[in-house]
């Protein structure tokens, strides 16, 4: 009478145990893809990190000297005579860097990140008034925006500005 008894409740937890584990495994589904789309938005943060200070690196606008000084105003933005529109390494200023896109995304001498394959990133640069509102001409104020995206998700931005300083 015992040995029948313990191979029902055996039955009885393993039927249970089952039951749990369906119920469980669309849970660890969604965390898996969760995690998945969380490493995509750390990717892409860092990479458009890494680029907006690739920018930040250079100068100003292409009146500034060296070392840098306030200048009496900006120029136009985007690449400038004797720079290369699809050659980032011939840029000079920061507002070369106007209307950049990269896909896959590349080091600063132009080598693809080819684990990054599947990303894309691109650059604006725009003049804002003293409010921080975009302005139609040069200011002591530039706006820099770098996205990055990748299939399935969300283009993630990164913007900061810089001043004539």
């Amino acid at each position: 009478m015992s040995r029948g008894f313990i191979l029902i409740e055996a039955s009885i937890s393993y039927i249970v145990l089952s039951l749990a584990l369906v119920a469980l495994v669309p849970m660890f589904i969604l965390s898996m893809r969760a995690n998945k789309a969380s490493e995509k938005v750390a990717v892409a943060t860092h990479l458009c990190q890494e680029l907006l200070e690739e920018v930040r690196l250079h100068r100003w606008d292409e009146a500034t000297p060296a070392p840098a000084v306030h200048i009496a105003a900006g120029g136009a933005l985007g690449v400038d005579a004797g720079e290369t529109a699809s050659d980032k390494r011939t840029f000079d200023d920061v507002d070369d860097f106007d209307g950049w896109t990269e896909s896959p995304p590349q080091d600063p001498v132009m080598r693809p990140l080819t684990a990054f394959a599947t990303y894309s990133r691109s650059v604006t640069v725009g003049y804002l008034n003293a409010s921080f509102q975009p302005a139609g001409a040069p200011t002591d104020l530039k706006r820099v925006a770098v996205c990055a995206s990748a299939p399935k998700l969300i283009p993630i931005c990164l913007d900061t500005i810089l001043a004539n300083r």
